[in-house]
């Protein structure tokens, strides 16, 4: 597995705590050395949803757009195809520790998209709650770029 500083430059975000990123990385149900709290990544993609739409509907509002569109948007935005897609497009699925059963296999679709989500609820943890590291993070993922999001969604 390739190593963290690789998965820092994607980000663009420097970990204080390494173990966040163990976590983040972590398939549900694969062998872990974390603490027993840790069963996969799952907790922490919670947090990173949150954040995602947090972000999608603050740029919504600041933008004018609609309520309904901004729905849209934020289905579209956080789905698991488009974020899956994201974390291929930047080579995120190589740094995923699978559990047994995805040993040999691409990672699914919903355990990228989790990553990916886990990785944002990460940095939130680590960098104290700044939520500008959070949107950093989310724009140098490219999600919710207009162009990237449409190769996304095809």
């Amino acid at each position: 597995m390739p190593g963290y500083a690789e998965l820092q430059d994607i980000l663009g975000y420097c970990f204080s705590n390494p173990r966040l990123m163990d976590e983040a990385t972590l398939a549900q149900d694969a062998p872990s050395t974390a603490p027993p709290k840790t069963h996969g990544n799952k907790s922490l993609a919670l947090v990173g949803d949150a954040l995602i739409r947090l972000d999608v509907a603050g740029r919504s509002y600041a933008g004018g757009i609609g309520t309904a569109e901004s729905t849209i948007l934020l289905s579209e935005i956080g789905s698991n195809r488009s974020l899956e897609a994201h974390g291929r497009r930047l080579g995120l699925d190589k740094f995923v520790i699978k559990h047994p059963g995805q040993q040999g296999q691409d990672v699914p679709r919903e355990t990228l998209a989790s990553t990916v989500e886990a990785l944002i609820g990460a940095v939130w943890i680590d960098s104290g709650q700044d939520f500008n590291q959070v949107q950093s993070v989310i724009g140098n993922l490219g999600i919710g770029n207009p162009k990237h999001e449409e190769e996304a969604n095809t």
